[in-house]
């Protein structure tokens, strides 16, 4: 947690001093870590795992919200406006969190107001993904909606292969289409097409984009207006 932005410009007394109030939790794949309208008195950062935020209908229908990994933080929202949780966090894989409390975090967080002002760009980001998820289930097409949801993996958890970028699949194709609106046998035709033409390798678990140009190109093509065979 002290190498989050928002904490790691901390004096090393006090980064301790923070860490001091901090508890270890371990979730094993597939668990839920909390629910919506759970009571929300802690924050979380990730040390280890991926967690899957999203939100039920009372029919069964899911969609997930965000994907989160190592460094990113949870629960924050609840924890000052001291509302219930607003969506269900779930472990995608065994996962480990560095908690804080509400009664610990609102006096340091007042000892440090510099940290409010970098927490409000959590917020603010947070609110942009939201926003652009929305925008993206409007306005592109699947294509383009997996192309940009896989770019977006590559740049947060991917890392460079010689084949092109790793990325661990921890998602099931059917929770990964349920953030996109569209159906498991959706995606995964979309899979086998990409991976035909050389833009990707579908492992078990992971995907590796060979082409990451051919797919940014698809989500340019789209967003604004760009020809086949042009580039920019």
């Amino acid at each position: 947690m002290s190498k989050h932005f928002l904490f790691r410009h901390l004096e090393p007394r006090e980064a301790e001093r923070l860490m001091a109030f901090a508890r270890r939790q371990v979730f094993h794949a597939g668990e839920v870590i909390f629910r919506r309208g759970d009571a929300g008195s802690s924050m979380m950062s990730v040390a280890r795992g991926q967690i899957k935020i999203s939100v039920s209908s009372v029919d069964g229908k899911e969609v997930t919200l965000a994907i989160l990994g190592e460094g990113e933080l949870l629960g924050e929202m609840a924890i000052f406006a001291g509302h219930p949780r607003s969506a269900d966090a779930t472990a995608l894989e065994d996962t480990e969190l560095l908690v804080l409390e509400h009664r610990d975090v609102i006096p340091f967080l007042e000892r440090h107001p510099e940290i409010c002002i970098r927490l409000l760009g959590v917020l603010s980001e947070r609110l942009r993904r939201t926003s652009q998820l929305v925008e993206d289930r409007t306005f592109l097409s699947l294509p383009a909606r997996l192309a940009k949801a896989l770019l977006d993996l590559g740049q947060a958890s991917g890392r460079q292969i010689p084949e092109g970028i790793r990325i661990g699949f921890k998602m099931s194709q059917k929770s990964f289409g349920a953030m996109l609106g569209a159906s498991r046998e959706s995606v995964n035709k979309q899979f086998r097409a990409w991976q035909s033409d050389g833009y990707l390798i579908l492992g078990r678990s992971y995907v590796v984009l060979v082409r990451p140009e051919a797919l940014r190109h698809i989500v340019d093509a789209e967003r604004f207006g760009i020809a086949e065979g042009e580039s920019g």
